[in-house]
């Protein structure tokens, strides 16, 4: 199995957090490490190394155990939107349509491709449901409304008056491509 080049940063930030480490006179490099599992969770940015080093002197070989945070950009699935209110006419309001403006979307020939995906309102509520305290409606768009970019959607219950102004997540599912 070849290692990548994230396993040799890692060895090698290991090998040298063990010499800093010793105080004695400057030894040769350790020799390479035995075969090492690594655990990698689908979703989740970061792994475990297991390794052993064989230590010379000692009969018992010393573990390494060093869990990587995240590296580089946390990768967003989803595009931003805002909420822009309830479709309505001069007097009359329908709470079952609600108006969203997707960011990067400035004309009705981009809304095309937005056309059916899902998205979710998240918010946060005072007591715990299943465990947390963050809730999402979920709704998908249906159409363009006017000729700048804003969408109509229908969410799975309406929308509540407080969500006016805040943000929603556009998610790029379901795709055609």
């Amino acid at each position: 199995m070849r290692r990548s080049a994230f396993i040799d940063h890692l060895l090698r930030s290991v090998r040298s957090e063990i010499s800093f480490l010793d105080n004695s006179a400057p030894q040769p490099p350790p020799p390479s490490p035995a075969p090492f599992a690594i655990e990698d969770r689908p979703g989740k940015q970061w792994a475990r190394l297991r390794c052993a080093f064989p230590a010379p002197e000692r009969e018992e070989d010393v573990r390494v155990d060093a869990t990587l945070g995240r590296t580089g950009q946390r990768v967003r699935l989803y595009v931003r939107g805002t909420i822009l209110g309830y479709k309505r006419s001069k007097s009359n309001q329908y709470e079952t349509t609600s108006l969203v403006q997707i960011e990067g979307v400035n004309t009705k020939e981009d809304v095309s491709w937005y056309s059916g995906k899902r998205m979710a309102y998240i918010y946060k509520a005072k007591t715990k449901s299943s465990g947390t305290h963050y809730r999402c409606i979920w709704g998908k768009v249906t159409r363009p409304h006017g000729n700048s970019g804003v969408v109509r959607a229908k969410f799975k219950s309406n929308l509540p008056p407080e969500s006016m102004g805040r943000k929603v997540r556009v998610f790029m599912y379901p795709s055609s491509i």
